[in-house]
């Protein structure tokens, strides 16, 4: 994850760390170069709160802080052309232009999406829903697809994974939960009216559930103990559709899947050999 996104995800920053972030967003180039006590008096705070703002935000020191910043300058993509997620192509553009558009605008929200990875957080994630009997996702709209995507690839190495579409179905469903189940809730800005009522429910049952989202979203809640976030580029309105977040969510999905496969692979491998005779009954 990179610094910015780390910044994003801390919530509980004073107004003094959140002056200090924006200072070290807007010379990132410049912080490697920089003491703590030049950087303390450049930003007038103390050198504990520089020391407190990096444990925050989830590093060691100050030290650290420098260290990871170069990483980030050093991997940063410069793109001449940034591509708009929201309007990625234009009326004059020919159709190999926009091909070309499309390429760059999924190439961009994935690599978006990567840099939000808090890899102690993924992992805890992937624990939790490989060791979880049930998986029970909670979305709407565009992202029914996502969900029933990951629900065949979970169902391909015999994982039971339920997506309940309707207001109704999910209630149910939700009421209906145990402590073996885990709740996946997909949802781009957490706006979605259901989810709160279907979280509160969720709670109750004492279900733990997992959060995919852009940062900041709604649904932050105090009983909601795990969160993914994707890339939040994507304006909630004002689009031509939701190309970025679409592509982000899968990518999240798959990912998941991919790390849950990983822990038991030869006994997954070794299912799929088993029951592809009679799952696919094409003659190939």
């Amino acid at each position: 994850m990179t610094i910015e996104n780390m910044i994003k995800c801390c919530d509980n920053l004073t107004p003094t760390e959140n002056q200090l972030a924006q200072y070290i967003l807007q010379n990132k180039e410049q912080i490697h170069k920089l003491s703590i006590q030049n950087l303390a008096e450049k930003t007038f705070v103390s050198k504990s709160a520089i020391h407190r703002f990096c444990k925050k935000i989830g590093l060691d020191g100050f030290n650290e802080l420098k260290v990871k910043l170069a990483q980030d300058n050093a991997e940063e993509v410069i793109v001449e052309n940034q591509i708009d997620v929201n309007f990625p192509f234009t009326s004059q553009d020919s159709e190999v232009v926009i091909a070309q558009k499309l390429l760059k605008l999924y190439e961009t929200s994935i690599r978006d999406t990567y840099n939000f990875i808090d890899k102690e957080e993924l992992s805890k994630v992937v624990k939790l829903l490989h060791k979880a009997e049930i998986i029970d996702i909670y979305t709407h709209a565009h992202n029914i697809n996502i969900a029933e995507n990951f629900q065949d690839k979970m169902r391909g190495i015999g994982r039971i994974v339920n997506c309940p579409k309707s207001f109704y179905e999910q209630r149910c469903v939700a009421a209906a939960s145990k402590t073996n189940h885990i709740a996946l809730i997909l949802s781009y800005s957490g706006k979605a009216t259901f989810l709160p009522h279907i979280a509160q429910i969720l709670n109750r049952k004492q279900v733990e559930m997992v959060f995919v989202g852009k940062v900041g979203s709604d649904m932050k809640q105090n009983y909601i103990k795990n969160y993914l976030y994707i890339s939040d580029k994507e304006n909630l309105r004002n689009r031509i559709s939701q190309f970025s977040s679409h592509i982000s969510m899968q990518y999240m999905l798959d990912l998941i899947f991919s790390c849950i496969f990983k822990m038991d692979y030869k006994k997954n491998v070794d299912y799929i050999d088993e029951v592809i005779g009679f799952v696919d009954d094409r003659n190939i």
